[in-house]
């Protein structure tokens, strides 16, 4: 083991706290002094107490605490408690859109801001996640480029792909770029988006961050989301992803719709405990709400059967009709 001159004891006695110490794993002043001795350190039980003073001047909270008829000390100094970085982890495994070597560099980090005793246990109960992985291995720059474009107020271009049969990949637009004014990031149903405003057009689009590719910062300002949209100063997260079914864009209605009271825990998942509910009778409840008619919401309606109605507008009835009827023609003799 490497020999260390005597002024690095300090430091020394740091990492030993940081990385050998927690709540269930304090050291003795026994434990301590043979750590030093390692490095070829002698050190006294005198200048060990003062190193540990210094470093509670230093607001490092080192806890002393009786064992076994000794004096023994840790570091309680985790950022996340244990349960926090287990949501966290668990986050990262569970999302598609990062891959999965960056997921396995994600997950080291957060071990290594526990003691070695419980990131060991913290790696045992985490387990990668076998849910497919992107292998787009730029998505993790193309959210930096991204939040940099954003937090300055640029235009960003880029490159969209999709997949083919063979699962072989084609740029769309024939390699022509995209060009646009980003608003914001959005985890939605295992995929990150970004939502922004394609130049020649004067609403919000979306895009898979894992399908985008070759990113570009541009000089140009990106244009204000309230030119673009009903938003006047920033995009309000709740309210939007609401109205959205499956990420597709649309035209956004007031819509009532009724459904069957055993529908009541979806349709609360899905527009929240603040919607606005009527007409609560013979086992049916009544909703107000806005949504952006799009084929995912339509899509969404068919799940239910004759469960659900949507009560109005009439031109809403009538555009779901027409989807019923053409689907009926697809499976007929």
């Amino acid at each position: 083991m490497q020999t260390y001159p005597k002024r690095a004891k300090l430091l020394l006695l740091l990492k030993f706290l940081q990385t050998e110490t927690d709540e269930q794993n304090p050291k003795t002043m026994v434990q301590i002094l043979a750590h030093l001795k390692k490095f070829n350190i002698d050190a006294e039980r005198k200048s060990i107490y003062a190193d540990i003073a210094l470093l509670r001047d230093l607001n490092y909270d080192v806890i002393k605490v009786p064992i076994e008829g000794e004096i023994a000390y840790f570091l309680n100094e985790n950022i996340f408690e244990q349960a926090e970085a287990e949501i966290f982890a668990s986050a990262v495994c569970a999302a598609k859109f990062v891959t999965q070597k960056k997921s396995s560099e994600l997950l080291d980090k957060i071990s290594g801001l526990f003691s070695n005793r419980q990131a060991s246990i913290f790696r045992q109960r985490i387990e990668l996640a076998r849910t497919q992985k992107t292998k787009n291995d730029e998505v993790y720059y193309n959210i930096d480029k991204i939040v940099t474009a954003k937090n300055n107020s640029k235009r960003i271009s880029f490159l969209y792909f999709e997949y083919l049969p063979d699962k072989t990949q084609r740029i769309r637009k024939e390699g022509a770029r995209y060009f646009a004014s980003p608003y914001s990031l959005m985890w939605f149903e295992d995929a990150y988006y970004l939502i922004c405003n394609i130049d020649k057009y004067d609403n919000l689009s979306h895009f898979r961050i894992d399908r985008m590719t070759k990113i570009e910062v541009l000089d140009a300002s990106a244009r204000e989301i309230k030119e673009v949209s009903e938003y006047k100063n920033y995009l309000d997260y709740d309210e939007y992803h609401k109205t959205l079914f499956n990420m597709f864009g649309g035209q956004s209605k007031n819509v009532r719709i009724r459904f069957h009271e055993s529908l009541a825990t979806a349709v609360f998942d899905r527009f929240g405990l603040d919607v606005d509910v009527s007409e609560i009778k013979k086992g049916w409840f009544t909703i107000s709400t806005k949504v952006r008619v799009s084929p995912g919401f339509l899509s969404w309606i068919t799940l239910f059967g004759d469960n659900i109605e949507v009560l109005s507008p009439n031109s809403l009835r009538s555009e779901i009709k027409d989807m019923l009827s053409n689907l009926a023609g697809v499976y007929s003799d």
